[in-house]
Protein backbone atom coordinates (compact mmCIF):
# COMPACT_ATOMS: atom_id res chain seq x y z
CA UNK A 1 0.00 0.00 0.00
CA UNK A 2 1.62 3.39 -1.25
CA UNK A 3 2.28 6.29 1.74
CA UNK A 4 -0.15 8.66 1.86
CA UNK A 5 2.01 12.02 0.74
CA UNK A 6 3.60 13.56 4.11
CA UNK A 7 3.09 10.78 6.15
CA UNK A 8 5.75 9.67 8.61
CA UNK A 9 7.96 6.52 7.02
CA UNK A 10 8.63 5.10 10.09
CA UNK A 11 4.86 4.80 11.19
CA UNK A 12 3.37 1.56 10.60
CA UNK A 13 6.60 0.10 9.80
CA UNK A 14 6.27 -3.93 11.12
CA UNK A 15 8.52 -4.56 13.87
CA UNK A 16 10.67 -7.07 11.53
CA UNK A 17 11.06 -4.39 8.88
CA UNK A 18 11.27 -0.99 10.61
CA UNK A 19 12.38 1.78 8.61
CA UNK A 20 15.98 3.13 9.12
CA UNK A 21 16.77 6.90 8.51
CA UNK A 22 19.84 7.12 6.29
CA UNK A 23 20.96 10.81 6.71
CA UNK A 24 21.93 11.78 9.64
CA UNK A 25 20.21 14.95 9.98
CA UNK A 26 16.63 13.81 9.35
CA UNK A 27 17.13 11.26 12.49
CA UNK A 28 18.33 14.19 14.73
CA UNK A 29 15.12 16.06 13.59
CA UNK A 30 12.76 13.71 14.01
CA UNK A 31 14.57 12.83 18.07
CA UNK A 32 13.72 16.44 18.77
CA UNK A 33 9.96 16.14 16.99
CA UNK A 34 9.74 13.00 19.54
CA UNK A 35 10.75 15.15 22.94
CA UNK A 36 8.53 17.93 21.42
CA UNK A 37 5.94 15.48 21.35
CA UNK A 38 6.14 15.54 25.39
CA UNK A 39 8.62 11.67 25.33
CA UNK A 40 10.07 12.14 28.28
CA UNK A 41 10.99 8.44 28.83
CA UNK A 42 13.80 7.41 26.44
CA UNK A 43 16.68 4.60 26.24
CA UNK A 44 19.03 5.06 23.49
CA UNK A 45 22.23 2.54 22.18
CA UNK A 46 23.78 1.51 18.72
CA UNK A 47 23.60 -1.77 17.28
CA UNK A 48 24.73 -3.90 14.17
CA UNK A 49 22.16 -3.58 11.32
CA UNK A 50 21.58 -7.11 10.93
CA UNK A 51 20.16 -7.28 14.78
CA UNK A 52 17.31 -4.54 14.23
CA UNK A 53 14.60 -6.86 13.90
CA UNK A 54 15.24 -8.89 17.04
CA UNK A 55 15.78 -5.81 19.23
CA UNK A 56 12.59 -4.21 17.30
CA UNK A 57 10.28 -7.04 18.14
CA UNK A 58 11.01 -7.49 21.57
CA UNK A 59 10.20 -3.85 21.99
CA UNK A 60 7.19 -4.56 20.04
CA UNK A 61 5.78 -7.31 22.05
CA UNK A 62 5.80 -5.11 25.55
CA UNK A 63 4.80 -1.46 23.60
CA UNK A 64 2.95 -0.24 21.09
CA UNK A 65 5.08 1.35 18.23
CA UNK A 66 5.32 3.50 15.94
CA UNK A 67 1.49 4.00 15.05
CA UNK A 68 -0.05 6.13 12.19
CA UNK A 69 -0.67 9.86 13.38
CA UNK A 70 -4.09 9.15 14.01
CA UNK A 71 -3.87 5.82 15.78
CA UNK A 72 -0.96 7.71 17.99
CA UNK A 73 -3.82 10.67 18.47
CA UNK A 74 -6.26 8.64 19.82
CA UNK A 75 -4.72 5.97 21.71
CA UNK A 76 -2.77 8.91 23.99
CA UNK A 77 -6.07 10.84 24.46
CA UNK A 78 -7.34 7.73 25.66
CA UNK A 79 -4.68 6.87 28.39
CA UNK A 80 -3.13 3.91 26.38
CA UNK A 81 0.74 3.97 26.56
CA UNK A 82 2.35 4.18 23.15
CA UNK A 83 6.12 4.33 22.10
CA UNK A 84 8.44 5.75 18.88
CA UNK A 85 11.80 3.61 17.89
CA UNK A 86 13.80 5.95 15.55
CA UNK A 87 16.90 3.95 14.34
CA UNK A 88 19.58 5.69 11.70
CA UNK A 89 22.34 3.68 9.84
CA UNK A 90 26.00 5.17 10.25
CA UNK A 91 27.73 3.94 6.90
CA UNK A 92 31.05 4.64 8.45
CA UNK A 93 30.78 2.32 11.60
CA UNK A 94 27.84 -0.32 9.88
CA UNK A 95 25.86 0.63 12.95
CA UNK A 96 22.08 1.76 13.74
CA UNK A 97 21.96 4.13 16.28
CA UNK A 98 18.57 4.03 18.13
CA UNK A 99 15.99 5.52 20.74
CA UNK A 100 13.01 4.19 21.59
CA UNK A 101 10.74 7.04 23.15
CA UNK A 102 8.11 5.97 25.90
CA UNK A 103 4.74 8.14 25.97
CA UNK A 104 3.19 6.41 28.95
CA UNK A 105 -0.74 6.21 29.60
CA UNK A 106 -2.43 5.84 33.03
CA UNK A 107 0.33 3.46 34.07
CA UNK A 108 3.85 3.31 33.43
CA UNK A 109 5.88 0.43 32.61
CA UNK A 110 9.01 -0.15 34.24
CA UNK A 111 10.97 -2.84 32.03
CA UNK A 112 13.70 -0.43 30.79
CA UNK A 113 15.62 1.95 32.07
CA UNK A 114 13.94 4.85 31.33
CA UNK A 115 15.94 7.93 30.90
CA UNK A 116 14.84 12.02 31.07
CA UNK A 117 16.13 13.58 27.67
CA UNK A 118 16.51 17.04 30.17
CA UNK A 119 18.52 14.98 32.56
CA UNK A 120 20.58 12.86 30.64
CA UNK A 121 20.87 14.47 27.25
CA UNK A 122 20.25 12.40 24.12
CA UNK A 123 24.05 12.91 22.31
CA UNK A 124 24.80 11.64 18.78
CA UNK A 125 28.25 11.93 17.02
CA UNK A 126 29.39 15.28 18.83
CA UNK A 127 26.29 16.46 19.57
CA UNK A 128 23.71 16.69 22.09
CA UNK A 129 20.19 17.51 22.15
CA UNK A 130 19.33 20.61 25.07
CA UNK A 131 16.26 22.85 25.07
CA UNK A 132 17.22 26.48 24.98
CA UNK A 133 15.48 30.03 25.35
CA UNK A 134 16.65 32.51 22.50
CA UNK A 135 17.79 35.74 23.03
CA UNK A 136 13.68 37.90 22.58
CA UNK A 137 11.94 34.03 22.56
CA UNK A 138 9.08 33.76 24.93
CA UNK A 139 9.54 30.52 25.63
CA UNK A 140 12.63 27.60 25.28
CA UNK A 141 13.10 25.63 22.44
CA UNK A 142 14.43 21.99 21.58
CA UNK A 143 17.58 22.24 19.41
CA UNK A 144 21.13 20.59 18.68
CA UNK A 145 24.56 22.22 19.87
CA UNK A 146 28.09 20.09 20.04
CA UNK A 147 29.22 18.61 23.25
CA UNK A 148 30.83 20.48 25.34
CA UNK A 149 33.94 18.15 24.93
CA UNK A 150 33.19 18.07 21.57
CA UNK A 151 33.12 22.04 21.03
CA UNK A 152 36.20 22.12 23.02
CA UNK A 153 38.08 19.61 20.93
CA UNK A 154 37.12 21.64 18.11
CA UNK A 155 38.61 25.47 19.56
CA UNK A 156 41.82 23.81 20.76
CA UNK A 157 41.87 22.33 17.24
CA UNK A 158 41.74 25.77 15.63
CA UNK A 159 44.49 27.23 18.01
CA UNK A 160 46.90 24.46 17.22
CA UNK A 161 46.53 24.76 13.76
CA UNK A 162 46.77 28.66 13.46
CA UNK A 163 49.80 28.52 16.06
CA UNK A 164 51.43 25.41 14.64
CA UNK A 165 50.95 27.27 10.77
CA UNK A 166 49.24 24.05 9.89
CA UNK A 167 46.93 25.85 7.23
CA UNK A 168 46.14 22.41 5.34
CA UNK A 169 44.57 21.58 8.53
CA UNK A 170 42.77 24.45 9.45
CA UNK A 171 41.08 24.74 5.69
CA UNK A 172 39.81 20.98 6.70
CA UNK A 173 38.41 22.13 9.68
CA UNK A 174 36.36 25.51 8.48
CA UNK A 175 35.25 23.24 5.67
CA UNK A 176 34.34 20.28 8.13
CA UNK A 177 32.41 23.02 10.13
CA UNK A 178 30.84 24.54 7.39
CA UNK A 179 29.18 21.38 6.47
CA UNK A 180 27.60 20.72 10.73
CA UNK A 181 23.82 20.73 10.63
CA UNK A 182 22.07 24.12 10.57
CA UNK A 183 20.33 23.28 14.05
CA UNK A 184 20.10 27.13 16.20
CA UNK A 185 21.97 25.75 18.59
CA UNK A 186 24.79 24.58 16.74
CA UNK A 187 24.45 28.14 14.73
CA UNK A 188 25.26 30.18 17.10
CA UNK A 189 28.25 27.62 18.08
CA UNK A 190 30.04 27.85 14.79
CA UNK A 191 29.57 31.37 14.66
CA UNK A 192 31.68 31.33 17.85
CA UNK A 193 34.15 29.24 16.44
CA UNK A 194 34.50 31.53 13.46
CA UNK A 195 35.14 34.54 15.74
CA UNK A 196 37.92 32.68 16.95
CA UNK A 197 39.57 31.78 13.66
CA UNK A 198 39.77 35.12 12.97
CA UNK A 199 40.84 36.67 16.18
CA UNK A 200 43.57 34.23 16.80
CA UNK A 201 44.76 34.71 13.54
CA UNK A 202 45.21 38.10 13.82
CA UNK A 203 46.98 38.05 16.87
CA UNK A 204 49.48 35.38 15.79
CA UNK A 205 49.89 35.42 12.28
CA UNK A 206 51.64 38.36 10.16
CA UNK A 207 49.52 41.02 8.72
CA UNK A 208 50.97 40.15 5.40
CA UNK A 209 49.40 36.60 5.16
CA UNK A 210 45.94 36.10 3.81
CA UNK A 211 43.63 35.00 6.45
CA UNK A 212 41.54 31.67 5.69
CA UNK A 213 38.15 32.25 4.09
CA UNK A 214 35.28 31.70 6.16
CA UNK A 215 31.86 31.18 5.01
CA UNK A 216 29.73 34.16 5.61
CA UNK A 217 26.70 31.87 7.36
CA UNK A 218 25.10 28.73 7.72
CA UNK A 219 22.41 27.09 6.34
CA UNK A 220 19.75 26.69 8.82
CA UNK A 221 17.69 23.16 8.99
CA UNK A 222 14.14 23.43 6.97
CA UNK A 223 11.67 20.62 7.61
CA UNK A 224 12.79 17.62 5.74
CA UNK A 225 10.91 14.73 4.63
CA UNK A 226 11.55 11.37 5.74
CA UNK A 227 15.06 9.57 4.14
CA UNK A 228 15.97 6.61 4.52
CA UNK A 229 14.07 2.72 3.92
CA UNK A 230 13.13 -0.26 5.23
CA UNK A 231 15.70 -2.69 7.00
CA UNK A 232 15.33 -5.56 4.44
CA UNK A 233 16.01 -3.06 2.02
CA UNK A 234 18.92 -1.92 3.49
CA UNK A 235 20.38 -5.12 3.93
CA UNK A 236 20.54 -5.83 0.14
CA UNK A 237 22.27 -2.44 -0.42
CA UNK A 238 24.84 -2.58 2.49
CA UNK A 239 26.03 -5.81 1.22
CA UNK A 240 25.76 -4.43 -2.13
CA UNK A 241 27.95 -1.63 -0.88
CA UNK A 242 30.40 -4.40 0.75
CA UNK A 243 30.94 -6.83 -2.38
CA UNK A 244 31.34 -3.40 -4.47
CA UNK A 245 34.19 -2.56 -1.90
CA UNK A 246 35.60 -5.42 -1.70
CA UNK A 247 36.00 -5.42 -5.56
CA UNK A 248 37.61 -2.45 -5.38
CA UNK A 249 39.99 -3.26 -2.65
CA UNK A 250 41.43 -6.72 -4.74
CA UNK A 251 42.18 -4.32 -7.95
CA UNK A 252 46.09 -2.91 -8.15
CA UNK A 253 46.72 0.38 -6.42
CA UNK A 254 46.86 3.33 -8.94
CA UNK A 255 50.49 5.04 -8.76
CA UNK A 256 50.94 8.08 -6.84
CA UNK A 257 50.46 11.01 -9.03
CA UNK A 258 52.12 13.56 -6.61
CA UNK A 259 54.12 12.87 -3.43
CA UNK A 260 52.26 13.17 0.42
CA UNK A 261 51.70 15.66 1.92
CA UNK A 262 54.48 16.54 5.01
CA UNK A 263 52.42 18.61 7.11
CA UNK A 264 49.77 15.81 8.66
CA UNK A 265 47.45 16.32 11.72
CA UNK A 266 48.23 17.45 14.98
CA UNK A 267 44.94 15.75 15.95
CA UNK A 268 42.65 13.92 12.77
CA UNK A 269 39.69 16.07 13.28
CA UNK A 270 36.79 13.82 13.66
CA UNK A 271 34.88 15.12 10.59
CA UNK A 272 31.97 12.32 11.31
CA UNK A 273 30.71 14.24 14.26
CA UNK A 274 31.39 17.57 12.60
CA UNK A 275 29.69 17.62 9.43
CA UNK A 276 26.78 16.18 8.42
CA UNK A 277 26.72 12.83 6.16
CA UNK A 278 24.47 12.73 3.25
Amino acid sequence: MPRRKGASAYRGQPANDPFIFTRKTVYMQRLGDAVRAGALHYISGTIPLAKVPFLVKKFAARYRINLGKIADHRARHAGEDVARWLGWYDEKTALVHWALFYFPGKTICREERWLNPFDARIRLTGYELVRITKKGAKAPVITWKYTREQYRWLHDQIVFSIRGRQDAVLDQLIFSLSKSPGFAGVREQVKGLWSIVKAEWKRVRSKHEPPPKIPPTLGYVRRLPDVGMPWSQLMKASKKGTKDEQETHEKPLAKRTRKARSDTLLLQPSTSSAAEEG
